[in-house]
């Protein structure tokens, strides 16, 4: 009995393991941000950042990171793109997707939706970086139709240069 409880606790704690083991380290913009929410589960590891004062059920600008451990062992990172781009036409045909930069374990791209029922109007650009023990997805998001030409330049920037650290 012991050995099968100490068994299911590395199994619920493996996702949080090998988080703690690669982490993606972010960049933002200068502004005072904070952590407004996070979960780990089986399968994946998120965090949201909100700009100080404002919170995950009312922001304006969000910062979304997300691991994904071993999901490269199933798919990659074109088919998960493909995926996410599926998904969200799904719940909003008028979405408006651009790939911005495509190589074997490196995307960008970004997308908006506007007037879609029980959304509200917003862009997001995003980055998948694809590592040995997982995929890991960096997103900007802010409730506007179209992300500023200045506001995506720089985060297109703060996205490229988001890490992943091994753990300390």
């Amino acid at each position: 009995m012991r050995k099968l409880t100490l068994f299911a606790i590395f199994f619920l704690l493996s996702p949080l393991l090998i988080y703690a083991a690669e982490k993606g380290k972010p960049v933002f913009d200068g502004r005072s941000w904070k952590l407004g929410w996070s979960l780990s589960e089986e399968g994946s590891v998120s965090e949201e950042y909100c700009l100080k004062g404002e919170s995950i059920e009312s922001w304006s600008e969000l910062v979304t990171l997300q691991f994904f451990p071993g999901i490269q062992k199933n798919t990659n990172p074109e088919a998960f793109e493909t995926t996410m781009h599926a998904s969200l036409f799904s719940v909003c045909p008028s979405l408006k997707w651009e790939s911005l930069y495509q190589a074997a374990n490196d995307r960008i791209w970004k997308w908006s939706i506007k007037g879609c029922p029980g959304q509200p109007d917003q862009s997001e650009i995003a980055r998948l970086k694809s590592t040995d023990e997982g995929f890991h997805v960096w997103h900007y998001a802010i409730k506007k139709s179209s992300i500023p030409q200045d506001k995506e330049e720089m985060w297109l920037e703060n996205l490229k240069s988001f890490t992943v650290v091994k753990g300390e």
